[in-house]
């Protein structure tokens, strides 16, 4: 195990945050080779993270934190023995030699803030998706990481999944085409979006520190209307469908054809406000891309029910809600080629040439290459990923460096929707809109942050 006195002792200070060396935990077997594992966010989608790791010999569950000790319940209950908190501050500051990294399960708005006190501390990060909240966050959490030197990761299953490894192997031999266009629908939200109004305020439960959830966002009264769940919808708190979605669908086409910015982005939706996300929304990406037709590819997406009016060579029946199943066809993905189109579900776990029989003609042709890009060492479980590529001292595929430019991408749909039909065009160096100068604003945070819930000196 890494000397933590003698590595912390050497660690230079900028800008109030350890400029860290690049460093890896001993491989050698034995008791000090576990990961020190704490974990911000253990009930909810934290208990993702003790799934997939309650069995794995590589870890040690050292320290929880969760600000609501109902939902931390039963984590609590299985792991009686472990400390914990409720305030992610004390306990990187109490055990900080106890621990080797963090996983991030909260509301979008706290990643930033969680996540940069936790580098700050020379640890590595998990984080779930959305990276963050904003923009401006996910760049400045990548610039974070890199000074820092730590491992990080997104929390993105799809992006360990087999979908776009095979459908970029099946673009290179040539089976699909050049690109014409993508669509991708969702059912998301499943929780109240549109024009809401802010709801009155209650008591806070004696189990809930409420100052503690509310971070770095401005005071509003608590209300259980979106404490613990229902604050996705909000635009203090979270980033809609699609923050939810988005950053799962989007990373298929984006892995498998390196699609990086888009040229412009068109968008409209229903009525909305300050205070929540639309219920339902629609957008078109333009991409320069040499996969597509013409160099170019557009994506279109459509969320809170809303879908394609027909797509190439998909049975219009496909594209229509089933009666009998709703869950069924409500999340889908369809790459239409020049030679073939390609479905995938929401995580690139299902997915072949469309339709089934197509599949399997082409299959039984031999047409199909061999699998030549490097897979997952953890198939659908990023954590497990994660901690051995800490154990390592590597960074795994689905790194900040990856997930920032990715998250900065879907999120640009949201800034989309602020200015219906009309094409914005990005300037990713700058994060700013060439067209559109009214829309950098959306780019940063409309909130001045509670800064005691940041490093000291941290650059805002």
């Amino acid at each position: 195990m890494l000397n933590r006195r003698n590595f912390l002792k050497g660690a230079a200070m900028a800008g109030g945050l350890m400029i860290l060396p690049s460093w890896s935990i001993a491989k050698t077997p034995g008791p000090n080779s576990k990961l020190r594992l704490a974990l911000v966010g253990c009930g909810g989608q934290g208990r993702a993270a003790i799934a997939r790791l309650k069995d794995c010999p590589l870890v040690e569950f050292v320290a929880f934190c969760d600000v609501d000790d109902n939902m931390a319940a039963k984590t609590y209950k299985e792991y009686p023995t472990v400390p914990r908190f409720r305030d992610y501050r004390v306990m990187l500051d109490k055990m900080d030699k106890q621990i080797d990294a963090v996983t991030i399960a909260t509301p979008d708005h706290m990643h930033y803030p969680i996540a940069a006190w936790a580098i700050a501390k020379g640890k590595h990060v998990f984080c779930e998706k959305p990276l963050t909240r904003t923009i401006w966050e996910a760049n400045e959490l990548k610039n974070l990481a890199a000074k820092a030197g730590v491992i990080t990761q997104m929390g993105n299953q799809g992006h360990t999944n087999e979908g776009w490894r095979l459908i970029r192997e099946w673009y290179d031999a040539g089976v699909i085409g050049e690109i014409e266009d993508i669509y991708i629908w969702t059912n998301r939200p499943i929780w109240p979006q549109g024009d809401l109004k802010m709801p009155k305020g209650q008591p806070v439960p004696s189990t809930l520190d409420y100052k503690v959830w509310l971070g770095v966002a401005p005071y509003q009264p608590y209300s259980k209307s979106f404490v613990p769940f229902n604050w996705r919808g909000l635009r203090n708190y979270g980033t809609g469908a699609a923050g939810d979605m988005a950053c799962h669908f989007l990373d298929v086409p984006y892995s498998a054809f390196d699609l990086g910015y888009p040229m412009s982005i068109v968008a409209n939706s229903t009525p909305f406000n300050d205070y929540s996300w639309p219920s339902q929304a629609s957008s078109v990406m333009t991409f320069v891309n040499k996969r597509g037709v013409g160099d170019r590819i557009r994506l279109h997406w459509y969320d809170g029910g809303r879908r394609p009016k027909e797509i190439k060579r998909v049975d219009p029946e496909f594209l229509k809600p089933d009666p009998k199943n709703p869950w069924n066809r409500a999340n889908c993905t369809f790459i239409v080629g020049t030679k073939e189109t390609v479905y995938t579900n929401e995580y690139g776990g299902e997915t072949y040439i469309y339709p089934r029989p197509r599949m399997k003609e082409i299959a039984k042709s031999g047409a199909l290459p061999k699998k030549t890009i490097a897979r997952s060492t953890a198939p659908g479980n990023p954590h497990l990923e994660w901690v051995k590529a800490c154990l390592e001292g590597k960074q795994p595929m689905g790194n900040f460096n990856y997930a920032a430019p990715f998250t900065e991408m879907a999120l640009l749909g949201m800034v989309a929707i602020l200015f219906p039909e009309k094409e914005l065009t990005y300037k990713p160096s700058t994060m700013s809109f060439v067209n559109c100068p009214e829309a950098d604003k959306y780019v940063k945070s409309l909130y001045a942050y509670n800064k005691a819930f940041l490093p000291s000196k941290i650059r805002l």
